[in-house]
């Protein structure tokens, strides 16, 4: 294994750091939270290969103190900073969102000149090792986990039940090192992982940019959990968060324009593009026209929140008509879910404590089918006006997501709603997008 030195104060970004590096190239990753530390072992040997090492701890600059202390040394060993600041002369890359991994392991991959196809090729055992102290952050499985007990691998986790703390505390008390998952689960699995330590971080330890990546992940695992466990205390914490995050994102941004930027520099989802941005947009109009109240301004990011939360990745996030459905290339399994996604999304919506009266209609209604199945061409007059303003602030939405470029022509687009929807009450709906600051 490629030694690497990981140099952050962080322990939960320390902790998905380590299972990453180990699961996506194969390195031996030790680590620090002290400067004066990482000194000592780079030092004292064995020497590492890589070193990943956070731009400032508290106001400290750490990683610029490093690189001076290597250079003085004649040390030459690729250097990785993360995290918010300006890039360090010397260093071999820098990844300023701590939390987007894929950048991280892509640049760690090319220091250490691991290809595309040596990761491909790397040899996985049949059952793939966990360290135990990672299923004290797991509530259940998402597949069957394994010990290894006299040669054999027994199941000792079983997918999707709740993990017995205790059990896991026995094991360490027993010395126990590792469990173990499918090879073939191994991915997911880690994703699972990284996900739960992720959504554990607090707002205050991340940069803006990070929260935008951590919300990402977040409302990922919740439709993950959704999907699994359906309504229960714990989805519901998470939800509430979620909302929570995604509204404030809205207070703190003055200009769309603004947030759009942030959304697209950090490669998030099409998922949470499309379900911040609707936010964003369906707040507008609320917040501007006559009837609008707060109570209607809870109901309509709840909706935002909801509408899309069964879809499971960003082709089927983009089918907007049974014809976009027809032309995809889904299993049969995905293109029932597309189709019946309003629907399901309802029914979560009903089960949810305190939601907002008549959310769920509104959530099956949001593609102009009354009962949440299929796509409409046409919405009758039975829509309700909240749900028009909802098919809208949608459509809105889609149009200023075909433009990553930030180049908006408000005019055009508002032209080419006028032809989507000629009728009065769409019409005056359409009149609240003029004073949208983009």
């Amino acid at each position: 294994m490629n030694l690497t030195l990981l140099v952050e104060g962080n322990p939960r970004i320390e902790s998905f750091y380590k299972l990453n590096l180990t699961t996506w190239l194969g390195l031996d990753t030790t680590s620090t939270n002290k400067l004066d530390d990482a000194l000592t072992l780079i030092e004292s040997g064995p020497r590492p290969k890589l070193i990943i090492v956070r731009a400032f701890m508290g106001k400290a600059e750490v990683a610029k103190s490093l690189i001076n202390w290597l250079d003085l040394k004649q040390l030459r060993i690729p250097v990785i900073v993360i995290g918010p600041g300006s890039e360090v002369p010397g260093s071999f890359a820098h990844v300023p969102n701590s939390l987007q991994l894929k950048i991280l392991i892509q640049n760690a991959a090319k220091a250490l000149n691991i290809t595309a196809q040596d990761m491909s090729n790397k040899i996985v055992p049949d059952f793939f090792p966990i360290p135990l102290s990672y299923f004290r952050e797991l509530k259940r499985p998402i597949s069957n986990v394994y010990l290894l007990k006299d040669k054999k691998f027994e199941v000792v986790l079983p997918k999707l039940l709740d993990i017995d703390q205790k059990a896991i505390n026995k094991l360490i008390d027993e010395n126990v090192e590792f469990l173990y998952v499918d090879k073939m689960d191994r991915l997911e699995f880690v994703n699972n992982i990284t996900s739960e330590l992720m959504s554990h971080l607090k707002s205050e330890e991340l940069s803006k940019d990070e929260q935008i990546s951590a919300a990402d992940k977040s409302i990922e695992l919740l439709s993950k959990k959704l999907a699994h466990i359906g309504v229960t205390p714990e989805t519901i914490e998470l939800a509430n968060k979620n909302l929570a995050t995604i509204r404030k994102n809205v207070k703190s941004h003055p200009k769309l324009s603004q947030l759009m930027d942030r959304l697209f520099q950090n490669k998030t989802s099409y998922l949470f593009k499309h379900t911040q941005i609707l936010t964003y947009v369906s707040l507008h109009i609320i917040q501007n026209i006559d009837w609008g109240t707060p109570e209607q301004e809870e109901k309509i990011a709840f909706i935002s929140f909801f509408h899309d939360i069964v879809l499971e990745n960003d082709l089927q996030a983009q089918i907007k008509s049974t014809l976009d459905l027809k032309r995809a290339k889904f299993s049969d399994p995905e293109r029932l879910l597309v189709e019946r996604h309003a629907q399901l999304a309802g029914e979560y919506a009903t089960k949810f404590p305190h939601a907002p009266m008549g959310a769920d209609q509104i959530i099956r209604q949001h593609h102009g089918s009354m009962n949440g199945v299929g796509f409409s061409e046409h919405y009758g007059n039975n829509v309700s006006p909240v749900s028009v303003v909802f098919i809208v602030a949608e459509e809105f939405t889609r149009i200023l997501m075909k433009n990553e470029t930030g180049a908006f022509d408000k005019a055009d687009m508002l032209r080419q709603l006028k032809e989507e929807f000629p009728t009065s009450r769409f019409q005056k709906v359409l009149e609240k997008l003029q004073t949208l600051m983009i």
